[in-house]
């Protein structure tokens, strides 16, 4: 997230002149130009929080500035993307979302499987960031079936449109301060520890997901997908943009499938007709099959 004393020195958004208004929105025309990632939809005012982050990091005084700079220094446009699609993870994040996932989600996946003859489950991780979500899922899962004893396999696809976010997470590699949520032998268990503060993903467990590059607004939703998570994402968007999310995610998912939002995220009023709560205070709710041509 954006630190509070980075932009303090710029205004709020509110108070942008109308030609600063054109330059913000230039940036983000030709942002979209140069990078294919079309932000004109989202939230002005959290993409104007992320952009003066960048700016404070260029000593740019002005947008006025700021533009001049991008247009000599193209490869700054790359950095603008990492500021406005950062995403702030841990390992086990929100452990008391984990934990429901853990009780009230994946036992009922497993038996719904079981019961059709199948060993697999389709888990979604939109918005993987820097990859802490997806594998903190591929341990959990580990755990459960290895307790169980049941010959079960779980495919995780982690999706973001940040490249470089997502290339960090397909290697794996974190510092031992980012292990933090995991326990020693999770992390004996899951990590090769190559020097005192450096750990990797072992291969078995990095081989359970799929990295790819995923514009969950554009894109064509993941299909025949269990579970999907998308965290503190979705309200960056316009309400526009969230309400064709949401149809995607529903589409992606199958019948009575489960998504998990952030916990500053509310489907009221936005997607009430395509879910269903399970647990409001985690986020957490079911598919509604709105006919029964669905699958």
């Amino acid at each position: 997230m954006v630190n509070k004393n980075q932009d303090s020195s710029f205004k709020a958004f509110e108070d942008l002149t109308p030609q600063e208004l054109m330059a913000f929105y230039r940036i983000l025309n030709d942002l979209y130009r140069r990078r294919g990632v079309d932000f004109r939809q989202y939230r002005p005012n959290c993409l104007w929080r992320r952009m003066s982050a960048a700016m404070h990091e260029v000593n740019a005084k002005d947008l006025f500035e700021y533009f001049t700079m991008l247009k000599h220094n193209p490869e700054a446009y790359d950095t603008l993307l990492y500021k406005i699609t950062i995403n702030v993870s841990e390992f086990f994040r929100n452990s008391e979302t984990f934990e429901a996932i853990r009780k009230r989600i994946i036992p009922v996946l497993i038996d719904r499987k079981q019961k059709i003859g199948s060993r697999g489950i389709r888990i979604w991780s939109a918005g993987c960031a820097t990859g802490e979500e997806p594998y903190s899922l591929a341990i959990m899962l580990k755990e459960i079936f290895v307790g169980k004893l049941i010959d079960f396999t779980a495919t995780i696809y982690a999706t973001d449109i940040d490249d470089v976010a997502r290339e960090k997470a397909a290697i794996g590699r974190y510092q031992h301060k980012s292990l933090k949520g995991l326990t020693p032998k999770q992390i004996e268990d899951n990590f090769i520890q190559e020097s005192p503060d450096s750990y990797v993903i072992k291969p078995e467990l990095k081989s359970k997901i799929t990295f790819q590059r995923h514009n969950m607004i554009e894109d064509a939703p993941l299909t025949r997908i269990d579970l999907i998570l998308c965290r503190n994402v979705i309200i960056y968007f316009s309400k526009s943009l969230q309400k064709r999310v949401y149809k995607n995610f529903h589409t992606s998912l199958i019948r009575e499938g489960f998504l998990v939002a952030g916990k500053v995220e509310g489907l009221t009023g936005i997607a009430d007709e395509l879910f269903e709560r399970v647990d409001l205070t985690e986020r957490i709710f079911i598919k509604r099959n709105l006919d029964d041509d669905e699958k």
